[in-house]
């Protein structure tokens, strides 16, 4: 039995200081399947119901999604340039379920959950992404979809630091758990990590994986001659992101100026057996 947990990063055009991610999960299992990270769902680009109430009007928990898509927003503080710079907040969040915006506060969007900028990442984890790694390891396949705009947070909340670990590292810890907490059954777990570079699929596990070519077949869209590493701890597969990260085309110095062209996914592929899901 293989199951797939992709993350990746994207940006889109909209205006605020805060980054967006949706999580999705298939509650069927499959033989073999694709690799998730390549298939964004169709309801995932901020969806949010659009409620036209007073303050006093709006229920103290927004209606939850019963999808398998749930959307998530995450606010950041002013940078201190923004700060400097004498820029206000435009959006903040009313509750956990409501964003509104400071010149028309009457008008509420709910999503399926809401952090404010001081929520930390390890909150926006449990919360809004560990589901979706434990329902991986009993065999859901589930993807973590952040984007928003250049400098939103979203390589904070998803790779994160030594500190304060993003949500992949914290996914790979949590696998690796289960896998002990699971002896009655045998783990393989692979790893994948790719960049689309201006719409060019590129391997940064292999850097002689270039130009990589997306396929389809009876089992799913899967991209053709990519990498998958063995890996046998969480550290093993930091070590892999870290190196993968040494062969993107966008620099630290200029990340921000060009990372609109780079997205990256990170892929996890778990291998099940002896066991009676598998």
């Amino acid at each position: 039995m293989t199951t797939r947990i992709g993350s990746k990063n994207k940006k889109v055009n909209s205006k605020g200081a805060n980054s967006s991610s949706s999580t999705t999960s298939s509650s069927k299992q499959y033989p073999e399947v694709s690799i998730d990270g390549l298939s964004s769902p169709a309801s995932s680009s901020m969806r949010s119901k659009l409620l036209h109430s007073h303050s006093d009007n709006i229920p103290a928990e927004a209606e939850r999604s019963k999808e398998n898509v749930t959307v998530t927003v995450r606010f950041r503080p002013l940078s201190q340039r923004e700060i400097r710079q004498g820029e206000e907040i435009a959006w903040y969040a009313d509750g956990d379920t409501i964003v509104r915006n400071e010149n028309t506060p009457s008008i509420a969007y709910a999503y399926d959950r809401v952090f404010g900028p001081t929520t930390t990442t390890r909150h926006v984890y449990d919360v809004a992404a560990q589901h979706a790694i434990s329902g991986a390891m009993e065999g859901i396949n589930g993807t973590i979809f952040a984007y928003g705009v250049t400098s939103s947070g979203k390589t904070h909340t998803m790779h994160g630091d030594q500190r304060s670990p993003g949500i992949i590292p914290l996914a790979v810890k949590d696998a690796f758990s289960i896998i002990q907490e699971t002896p009655n059954r045998e783990f393989l777990l692979r790893v994948s990590y790719l960049e689309i570079y201006n719409e060019v699929v590129n391997d940064l596990l292999n850097p002689a994986g270039q130009n990589l070519r997306i396929r389809e077949d009876a089992q799913g869209t899967f991209v053709e001659g990519i990498k998958e590493e063995v890996v046998l701890s969480p550290a093993h597969a930091l070590s892999l992101i870290a190196a993968g990260e040494e062969h993107r085309h966008v620099g630290s110095t200029n990340f921000n100026l060009l990372s609109s062209r780079s997205h990256t996914i990170f892929t996890l592929i778990r291998f099940c057996r002896n066991c009676k899901t598998c």
